[in-house]
């Protein structure tokens, strides 16, 4: 046999060999990960109640890291600066969160691709916890025989918060001499009262009252001049109302001030722990 014949046997096998390499599996690759729902939080924005960060995604089999960073966020800004160490799923409102919102970021990391980030909307705002209800009075000792035991005068129950206390909402744009108002909201108890006062030259409106706590304020939705004061008192009897006042400013945000109303009708600095 020749040499050109020998060379003839050689082309089938290595032909072979590069199928076989043609035909090799390819290597499975993971998802990039997803939300499927959310994040949303759940829970009541007041002082010492819980609140939990919720949101679904994809992959769910375990290779996903979720992390969390929750943010206070003002009144009237969605600009929600991270709260030192609140780095958990759930988080519990304290006195420095009060007269703002919380909202909370979750990243997902499956160590391969870019991380996925999503911001929950904001919370209302965080209303301080109510009054804890005063200790039992001990019982009276029995009067002597046989002297009549006296009648005492019932004493009065403990007011407590309005529930859910209200929140005030202001929305709107900065000019030069005031304030575009676009929105002015009180969301409460529907059996409470409000009653809006607004002090100052040019007052749209100088007072009125609306009988239950779930209302937009029409009458004061439109420009108003810096030095103007809105004043606004969610009561009802036998519970600790609100009081929220905004100061109107030119080229800034109102000045807004919170404040509890107890049955002398006095704004009075909110009780927290």
């Amino acid at each position: 046999m020749g040499v050109s014949a020998r060379r003839r046997l050689h082309v089938p096998v290595l032909v072979a060999v590069l199928a076989a390499a043609f035909w090799l599996p390819a290597v499975a690759r993971a998802d990039p990960p997803a939300f499927t729902a959310g994040p949303t939080i759940q829970g009541n924005a007041i002082v010492g109640s819980t609140l939990t960060a919720l949101a679904t995604w994809t992959p769910s089999d375990g290779s996903v890291i979720a992390t969390y960073a929750w943010g206070r966020c003002p009144v009237s800004s969605n600009i929600c600066p991270a709260i030192a160490g609140a780095t958990s799923s759930t988080y519990v409102p304290t006195s420095a969160d009060i007269g703002s919102r919380l909202a909370v970021k979750i990243t997902l990391s499956n160590g391969t691709d870019p991380p996925v980030e999503a911001t929950s909307p904001a919370t209302a705002v965080v209303a301080p916890a109510p009054a804890p209800a005063p200790a039992p009075a001990p019982a009276p000792a029995p009067a002597p025989a046989p002297a009549p035991i006296k009648a005492t005068a019932a004493s009065k129950p403990a007011e407590t918060f309005l529930d859910p206390f209200p929140v005030i909402r202001i929305r709107g744009f900065f000019a030069r001499t005031g304030a575009r108002i676009t929105l002015l909201s009180v969301r409460g108890p529907e059996t409470a009262k409000v009653s809006v006062r607004c002090v100052g030259r040019r007052c749209p409106v100088k007072s009125f009252t609306m009988s239950h706590a779930n209302v937009r304020l029409h009458r004061l939705e439109r420009f108003l001049r810096a030095g103007i004061q809105v004043q606004i008192r969610v009561t009802k009897p036998g519970r600790i109302g609100s009081y929220t006042s905004f100061l109107i400013r030119a080229r800034r945000s109102p000045l807004r001030t919170e404040r509890c109303l107890t049955r002398t009708g006095k704004p009075i600095a909110c009780s927290a722990p």
